[in-house]
C-alpha cells in the first residue's frame, strides 16, 4: 500500500513537471541562431555550406590557437533586402536578440552599403564575441569564445605550435633599433 502511494506521488510530480515545463519551441533561441533565422526568413538568404568546418572547430577546441576556445561561422548568399531599411531592421533585431549582458562594440555602415555589427560579453574568464557582416548580397555571422589573456600573449608573440607567424619582423626591428640608440647616446656624450 505504501509503495503504491509513493509511485502515485512520483507520477503526479512528473505530470506536473511535464505540464508546466516550457516546450523547446517556446524557449528563446540564442543570439546566434536568432540572427541566422532572421537572415534566412526576412531576406530569403541561402546558407552556404562550408566543407570540413566541423574539423576546424574540433581542431580549435583542442589546440586553442590565439586564445580561441570555440567558434561558429555561417555564410549566406543572395540576400534580398532594401538598403534603406536594412540598418534599422538589423539594429532592431539585434536589440531584441541580445540580452542585457551583451554590449554593442562596433557598428559600421559604409557609403556602398556594407554593414558590420559586433557584440561582446564576458563569460567567466572568457569573452564571447558575435560579428555580423553584410554586403550587397552576402552575409557572414561569426561567433567565438576567446581567452583574453592567451589572445594578448599571441598578439605580443604570434606563434602556433611553436612556429612564429611574424616573419621575424619584431626581432629585426629590435636589432636595428638597439645599435642606433647606442650610437645616439654616444654622440650625446661627446
Amino acid at each position: 500500500m505504501l509503495n503504491k502511494k509513493k509511485i502515485l506521488a512520483a507520477v503526479a510530480l512528473l505530470l506536473v513537471v511535464f505540464v508546466f515545463a516550457p516546450t523547446p519551441s517556446a524557449a528563446k533561441p540564442n543570439e546566434y541562431k536568432a540572427i541566422v533565422k532572421h537572415l534566412k526568413s526576412k531576406y530569403k538568404a541561402k546558407k552556404i555550406n562550408i566543407p570540413f568546418v566541423w574539423l576546424a572547430r574540433l581542431a580549435v577546441s583542442v589546440v586553442r590557437p590565439a586564445g580561441v576556445k570555440s567558434f561558429s561561422v555561417t555564410l549566406f548568399d543572395n540576400l534580398k533586402f532594401s538598403s534603406e531599411t536594412l540598418d534599422q531592421e538589423m539594429q532592431s533585431m539585434m536589440r531584441n536578440s541580445f540580452s542585457q549582458d551583451w554590449s554593442p562594440i562596433l557598428r559600421i555602415r559604409s557609403k556602398t552599403g556594407e554593414q558590420v555589427y559586433m557584440y561582446m560579453k564576458e563569460a567567466g574568464s572568457s569573452v564571447k564575441v558575435t560579428l555580423v557582416t553584410i554586403d550587397k548580397e552576402n552575409a557572414a555571422i561569426i561567433r567565438a569564445t576567446l581567452d583574453p589573456d592567451k589572445l594578448a600573449e599571441f598578439m605580443n608573440d604570434p606563434k602556433i605550435f611553436g612556429v612564429s607567424l611574424d616573419d621575424g619582423e619584431k626581432q629585426a626591428l629590435n636589432q636595428t633599433s638597439g645599435p642606433k640608440d647606442a650610437d645616439k647616446d654616444a654622440d650625446k656624450k661627446n
